[in-house]
């Protein structure tokens, strides 16, 4: 029963936080919140559109993609060597007037593609930051006490 209290007394902060903030939240949504989701699914659609691109380049012999951006929106151009043989997202545009001003020495292979994450730095200890390495003490091998 004492869980039902505090969800209670969760329920009711949510429900005095909704009235208080509730009015300044909903002008702060519609001035900026809708731009910022339409701009989240136009990232996401073009992350997609490049694994999708780079599988693709990935399967072809010597392939490679190009991001282009020509009417505003990104689009990958797979190239089997030297030839475009497809787009991720499909275009109605041909090949030769897509990538028309498109610098093709830009490309990118499959395996050079490879994003490594970066993974934020440890905090260094007190004797780090003084130049010294922190090991550990050795061991003795025989169970004995003190040499």
């Amino acid at each position: 029963m004492a869980s039902k209290g505090r969800v209670t007394k969760a329920a009711t902060a949510a429900a005095v936080l909704a009235v208080k903030y509730g009015p300044q939240a909903k002008i702060v949504w519609d001035k900026g919140g809708k731009q910022a989701t339409q701009a989240a699914a136009k990232r996401a659609m073009s992350l997609n559109s490049r694994r999708k691109a780079l599988a693709h380049a990935a399967g072809v012999k010597d392939g490679s993609i190009l991001k282009i951006a020509p009417t505003g929106s990104t689009v990958y151009v797979v190239f089997a060597g030297d030839q475009p043989i497809a787009s991720y997202p499909a275009q109605d545009v041909a090949y030769p007037v897509l990538l028309a001003h498109a610098d093709l020495d830009k490309r990118i292979r499959p395996e050079d593609a490879k994003r490594r994450v970066r993974l934020p730095r440890r905090a260094a200890s007190p004797s780090e930051a003084d130049g010294e390495e922190s090991t550990p003490a050795p061991r003795s091998i025989s169970g004995g006490g003190a040499a």
